[in-house]
């Protein structure tokens, strides 16, 4: 299997696995602010490389590639990592978290879906990322696939609120700040981009809760049970922690728009744990949907497949 064979499948299990997190993170929601749980989960994350770092150096397999220095010299690479960490991790998770108050798990999932159009976007608007005519068909289809799944006329909805505006407006989060994450971890390497933006998340959080006068002491609320000490443990050493790492690594391999369109993934995990889990309705239009999303997807793997000699000569020469 090669490199880029390996980035794909790295890039469908991450659509997979980001489905999950905005139902993992409701029962701890019941104990704490969707504010405290963003601190929380970054403050578990960069624990968690922190880890990785330490053992990773102790048996002679560093994971950084260039040393990220605190000084004025690197003030770009600074300004960045902490975009990257309060707006395209921290802001992303507590908007996400906070459209729960007002949508279901499962609608949520489906509105994070369209993360991947939104890269293309800015891709397009502010890297001037080309793309053949059918990646956009592939891009406008799953799009299709979505908006399918949210229109479905067969299962009752709460109707269009503020949430998923809030919702949208965390995609928006995650998703400007992709091609700055990709660059950071092309230069600093996956483990320590993502262990710096972690940082940035938990500080940037962690001040403004102090501002905010939030009560951090909720979160012990986490001890409360068993099932919310494996949540936060999936929520933050797993979705955060370990999956990101994956996520670049698929980056490095197919590339942000390619990793991007595999993230259509996410509404049709949401949607199958949503039936198993929260016995929601399994309907004719829904099935269509995930058919439509996972065929664009599929289109638009082999119409970057011409890319692929170039990215792993890219790949090669920066190992």
């Amino acid at each position: 299997m090669n490199n880029t064979a390996k980035g794909w499948l790295a890039a469908i299990f991450i659509g997979l696995l980001w489905g999950i997190p905005w139902i993992v993170g409701t029962p701890i929601l019941e104990v704490m602010d969707a504010q405290v749980l963003v601190w929380v989960r970054y403050s578990v994350a960069f624990i968690t490389l922190f880890v990785i770092i330490k053992v990773s150096n102790a048996i002679g397999k560093p994971q950084k590639k260039v040393d990220f220095k605190l000084n004025w010299d690197n003030r770009h690479d600074i300004f960045w990592a902490a975009c990257c960490g309060i707006i395209g991790q921290g802001a992303f998770s507590f908007l996400s978290f906070l459209s729960l108050d007002y949508i279901t798990a499962s609608e949520n999932g489906v509105i994070q879906g369209l993360i991947p159009i939104i890269i293309l976007c800015v891709g397009f608007l502010r890297h001037g990322e080309r793309f053949t005519v059918l990646q956009v068909v592939a891009a406008v289809g799953a799009f299709a696939g979505v908006a399918i799944l949210v229109t479905d006329p067969s299962v009752e909805g709460s109707g269009f609120n503020i949430g998923h505006l809030i919702c949208f407006g965390s995609a928006a989060s995650f998703s400007t700040m992709a091609y700055a994450r990709a660059k950071l971890a092309e230069k600093y390497g996956s483990v320590a981009t993502m262990y710096h933006q972690f940082i940035f998340a938990a500080i940037g959080f962690g001040i403004y809760l102090l501002f905010a006068g939030a009560d951090f002491s909720s979160a012990l609320g986490i001890f409360s049970s068993p099932l919310r000490i494996l949540c936060i443990a999936i929520l933050g050493v797993g979705i955060s922690g370990i999956s990101y790492l994956i996520y670049i690594y698929a980056m490095e391999r197919v590339g942000v728009d390619g990793t991007g369109m595999a993230l259509n993934l996410m509404p049709l995990s949401s949607f199958i744990l949503a039936v198993f889990a929260l016995g929601e309705a399994v309907t004719p239009m829904r099935l269509l949907a995930i058919a439509v999303v996972i065929c664009s997807m599929m289109m638009f793997m082999k119409c970057s497949h011409k890319k692929e000699p170039e990215a792993e000569v890219k790949l090669a020469e920066s190992n």
